[in-house]
């Protein structure tokens, strides 16, 4: 039965946004393991988690979970892997090892200290950038194999730095390293992903490297605005270090640290490379564009949240509380500037918003404290204080 408009407008002003169309987070990623959570994050609507390939542990990162390939491979049915694919998701790989420096691309942590080679082993023999990218490369389709990862899907490469397409002796390494890594994934018959500011995915695909782009949270990095607002990602992490599952004040207990990721609505028909043992994974266009459309970034200093929609100005959600790593806290009252939110029902100037990014409204704010639509991300501000006086255009 086709629902006349006025009837339409007035359902999406009294119902729960989730009723007409579920624009919770569908892609997430996680370095701990999911399998305590897998159940939870399946009902939470999340289609892809994003797991992590690594060449060798890193116990001193304290992150002891990070690889997946350490909870169990594919044939093993109590396995990380098995577990997310035999509850419905998809995983999306993502290769990071000491990718958050530039020494990286040089065979070198951020410390100056040489990585360890193919097999772990330490080694003090200095190494080019290709070197480096081509013992990444091995290592991620060696993994990629073992997880049973299908030929066709995708591994997303970490460029996880401030990088500056004006740094020329990183720009040269990065793309040097990304040539070879690209030539042994294509060996291997998958696509090759970049994590990345948007300098750096700017520079890789001018270079014709990269076959999807994934544009880190970090609203102050270069380029990172300009990318956004070009439209030419694939995949944005617009919520970073969160925490779901953990429970309710006063029963409090810690639950998954995770980030959140939205997919891209001008590509909502193009696959991302996410897998399950069947093949490759594609999310709904609908679902896509239904997340999507949902969302809008804080434009108009720092968006305060009020308690419901009848709450005055002042009356905000931090006199409330909430639970974070294990203990009860009160509710942060902003969305930051340049951050994003979730919208939800209208009631007058107000709008419902998630700002944790965990399925939940939280709270109201104005309407005029968000930009028009998610296209239109606003500028970096340096300075606190203009943070705080800017106004959305």
């Amino acid at each position: 039965m086709r629902i006349a408009p006025v009837v339409a407008a007035f359902l999406a002003a009294v119902l729960p946004h989730a009723a007409l169309a579920d624009s919770r987070p569908a892609i997430i990623d996680a370095a701990w393991d999911t399998r305590p959570y897998v159940k939870a994050l399946a009902a939470s609507g999340v289609e892809v988690v994003g797991r992590y390939l690594a060449r060798c542990p890193q116990p001193e990162r304290g992150i002891p979970e990070k690889r997946l390939m350490d909870q169990g491979l594919i044939n093993d049915p109590r396995s990380e892997v098995r577990q997310i694919i035999d509850n419905g998701m998809a995983v999306l790989s993502i290769y990071q090892f000491n990718n958050d420096s530039k020494q990286k691309f040089f065979g070198k942590d951020r410390n100056g200290k040489p990585l360890p080679d193919g097999s772990c082993r330490a080694t003090s023999r200095p190494r080019t950038p290709a070197q480096e990218g081509a013992l990444d490369a091995k290592a991620a389709v060696a993994q990629a194999r073992a997880l049973g990862q299908p030929r066709g899907s995708a591994i997303y490469f970490g460029v996880d730095i401030a990088f500056s397409a004006g740094d020329a002796p990183t720009r040269k390494a990065m793309l040097e390293y990304m040539t070879e890594v690209r030539r042994i994934l294509r060996g291997a018959r998958y696509k090759l992903g970049a994590y990345g500011n948007g300098d750096a995915l700017d520079v890789l695909q001018n270079a014709r490297l990269i076959d999807h782009s994934w544009l880190s949270a970090s609203r102050a990095y270069p380029g990172t605005t300009a990318f956004h607002n070009s439209s030419r990602w694939d995949l944005f992490q617009h919520g970073v270090n969160l925490e779901w599952f953990t429970g309710t004040p006063g029963a409090c207990r810690r639950g998954l640290p995770l980030d959140t990721n939205i997919k891209n609505a001008r590509f909502a028909n193009k696959p991302l490379g996410a897998w399950t043992r069947r093949g490759i994974v594609r999310i709904k266009a609908s679902r896509t564009r239904e997340v999507y459309a949902a969302h809008r970034f804080a434009c108009d200093g720092d968006a305060r949240i009020r308690k419901s929609a009848n709450s005055g100005p002042r009356d905000l959600i931090s006199s409330q509380s909430r639970c974070r790593g294990g203990r009860t806290v009160r509710h942060s009252d902003t969305v930051d500037y340049a951050n994003a939110a979730r919208i939800g029902r209208q009631a007058g100037d107000l709008v419902e918003v998630d700002y944790d990014h965990d399925g939940t409204f939280d709270g109201w704010t104005a309407r005029s404290n968000l930009s028009p639509d998610f296209g239109s991300k606003p500028a970096w501000i340096s300075s606190r204080a203009a943070r705080r006086g800017a106004r959305c255009r």
